[in-house]
């Protein structure tokens, strides 16, 4: 979602946070069905035996990488909160910023006062800034590793659905297991995509 310049920084702060956090409920909601999946996946391994023994280990890597995921995510929506209110703060400190930088020109610069509260307001535009930047780059680094492991979750879906070819009666439900994987991952990638975006948005709002 693409947020307007021209509207209130702060109110687009709001709306960017909340897309942050609808794309994680989005990112939570498909990690928790997957590990279901790999519970009832398991379940039908079990039952078809020896034919779908490679299919049975499959079940426990997804239900690892299912499990780091929503880990990750619930980190990453106890984050969002964080950001917000440094998001908030580097936005004003610009605005004071800018009201000192205006009184200065009001008083040709000849204010020993100003002088100081412009030096002051200064480091801490500088301070806020590298607060929430370093905030929205250990975001983007959780994010980008759920998008690694979504990559890992293709790959284990294209492998599967070998191994469930194999499963002789108990094909079609493995099968529908895979395919369930991959349309799973490539959600996730998308939410991901669209809050890695919306990030981007902030930086470009607040600088």
């Amino acid at each position: 979602m693409a947020i307007r310049s021209q509207q209130n920084p702060e109110i687009s702060c709001f709306i960017i946070v909340a897309t942050v956090v609808a794309q994680l409920d989005v990112i939570l909601v498909e990690a928790k069905n997957l590990s279901l999946t790999a519970k009832n996946a398991r379940v039908v391994a079990i039952r078809a035996g020896q034919a779908a023994l490679g299919f049975k280990s499959i079940t426990n890597f997804i239900d690892e990488f299912s499990a780091r995921t929503i880990k990750i995510t619930q980190d990453i929506h106890n984050h969002s909160h964080l950001l917000f209110k440094l998001a908030l703060e580097q936005l004003r400190a610009s605005q004071f910023k800018e009201h000192v930088a205006r009184a200065s020109v009001i008083h040709n610069g000849n204010s020993a006062t100003l002088k100081r509260i412009n030096r002051q307001s200064i480091s801490e535009l500088r301070e806020a800034w590298s607060r929430l930047g370093s905030e929205m780059q250990s975001l983007t680094a959780q994010f980008e590793e759920i998008r690694q492991q979504m990559r890992a979750a293709e790959y284990i879906a294209v492998t599967s659905r070998v191994e469930a070819s194999q499963a002789g009666e108990y094909c079609d439900s493995l099968e529908s297991v895979s395919d369930y994987i991959a349309s799973a991952a490539l959600r996730i990638k998308t939410a991901i995509t669209i809050n890695l975006n919306t990030l981007s948005q902030l930086q470009r709002i607040i600088k």
